[in-house]
């Protein structure tokens, strides 16, 4: 972020976010917010000083002592990792699912099962006289004609 211009927001995020002392920002942003800060002291003075003022709450007190073999037992108190599926199965989930089952593939993948189950389950039925079935009303509805036949004179225009 060293050649982008620091926006005002940002600049009070950081100092929201990790205090009013400058080598506590991100490494990445520290250079251009402290341009910026510079170039605009009396904006950030008072977010400046009400972070001041927490920082010194947070030194003068002490921190606490943390039990011995705390990060062991929650470590192990973690929900082991998921192993991947083997074979084509696996890699064909990690294609349709590269973030887990979540939306949109996932809702994607539902959408095409439904819509190919709709179809198989649905299109073999014709009608011998002539006139149309329920399913193809449906589908003429949907695409906003008629019929069959105020779908072949549109297309023959």
């Amino acid at each position: 972020m060293k050649d982008r211009m620091m926006k005002d927001e940002r600049l009070y995020d950081l100092i929201a976010a990790y205090g009013a002392e400058p080598m506590a920002w991100p490494e990445d942003e520290r250079d251009a917010a402290m341009v910026h800060l510079k170039a605009h002291p009396d904006r950030f003075a008072v977010a400046l000083d009400e972070a001041r003022a927490l920082d010194l709450a947070f030194e003068r007190e002490a921190l606490p002592d943390v039990p011995a073999g705390l990060a062991e037992r929650i470590l192990e108190a973690a929900p082991a990792a998921h192993s991947a599926l083997a074979g084509w199965a696996g890699r064909l989930r990690e294609m349709v699912f590269p973030n887990g089952l979540r939306w949109p593939a996932g809702a994607t993948a539902a959408a095409l099962v439904m819509g190919v189950s709709a179809g198989i389950f649905s299109a073999p039925a014709t009608a011998d006289d002539g006139y149309q079935t329920a399913e193809e009303e449906v589908v003429y509805a949907a695409l906003g004609y008629d019929g069959f036949e105020a779908y072949i004179q549109e297309v023959d225009e």
